[in-house]
């Protein structure tokens, strides 16, 4: 998975006559190394990408205030690791750019489907005749579905926006064509598929989205300097209270009649007692 433990930033200062459309002599931008051995290896990694920039600048430049030309990792803060039975790495829990806990895995399917607010338009179509593709629309497809394939087996949850399912007899690769053509089928987000490509890895967020429960983003992202990370332990504090009476998904049905695979279960596991219950979906 695409996710390190150890991050440095360089900053990179490019001289006025790359950016003729800027006021000053120099302006500067944020370079990020990234390591999964220490943090020098991370320095090392900032100041090669610090290089690359500069290089890229010259002929092809985009402009960013935080320039994150691709090195290979997600930025976001490790929290958690889940090891398979054989002690390999199975799953990560890390918390993303709006402060939520995520569940990432290589090899456990999910899919999330959102349920688009119907417009005025389409209110009037459905009260015509049309089909309401509504959460009771998509349950009934993933039944169906399941009913034509009974060698498949899924966990279905419901969300705030829509429903989750997860496929339990078996493990997968983010980039088989299967997957690809399972998402097409079942009308996952689209922006999730194009995402669990990008980063070789499915996810599932495991706590409520910040404004679903009163609350703003946190003013940083990760990597934080030390005045940064005193004022997100604050925000994390209130966060964690408001986001105690909420749950992210609730289970409402399970389809098919395999076992389920030992990896899958784990992870399972992680995740129902994380983000699984009875409380108010956020």
């Amino acid at each position: 998975m695409k996710f390190a433990k150890y991050w440095k930033r360089q900053q990179v200062q490019l001289d006025r006559p790359v950016f003729e459309e800027t006021g000053g002599s120099q302006i500067e931008f944020s370079v990020w190394g990234a390591s999964n051995i220490n943090a020098t290896e991370a320095a090392n990694s900032a100041a090669t990408r610090a290089e690359q920039f500069k290089r890229f600048a010259r002929h092809n430049f985009s402009r960013q205030q935080d320039y994150e030309y691709s090195n290979g990792y997600i930025k976001e803060e490790v929290l958690e690791e889940v090891t398979a039975a054989d002690g390999s790495a199975l799953a990560v829990i890390t918390r993303n750019s709006y402060g939520a806990s995520v569940l990432n895995t290589e090899s456990v399917l999910f899919g999330d489907i959102d349920v688009v607010e119907l417009g005025f338009i389409a209110r009037i179509m459905v009260m015509l005749g049309a089909v309401k593709k509504d959460k009771d629309y998509y349950l009934k497809m993933l039944v169906d579905y399941q009913g034509c394939r009974p060698e498949l087996a899924m966990r279905v949850y419901e969300t705030y926006a829509g429903l989750r399912f997860l496929i339990t007899h078996k493990t997968y690769r983010a980039d088989d064509l299967e997957v690809k053509q399972m998402f097409s089928e079942l009308g996952v987000d689209s922006l999730y598929a194009r995402l669990c490509q990008q980063q070789s890895c499915f996810r599932a967020r495991l706590t409520p989205k910040p404004w679903r429960i009163g609350m703003s983003r946190p003013a940083s992202r990760y990597p934080r300097n030390a005045l940064e990370q005193k004022d997100f332990c604050c925000w994390l504090h209130r966060y964690i209270l408001k986001s105690n009476p909420c749950v992210t998904v609730k289970l409402v049905k399970t389809l098919g009649l395999a076992s389920v695979h030992s990896d899958v279960q784990r992870v399972i596991d992680v995740h129902d007692k994380i983000a699984c219950g009875m409380g108010t979906l956020g």
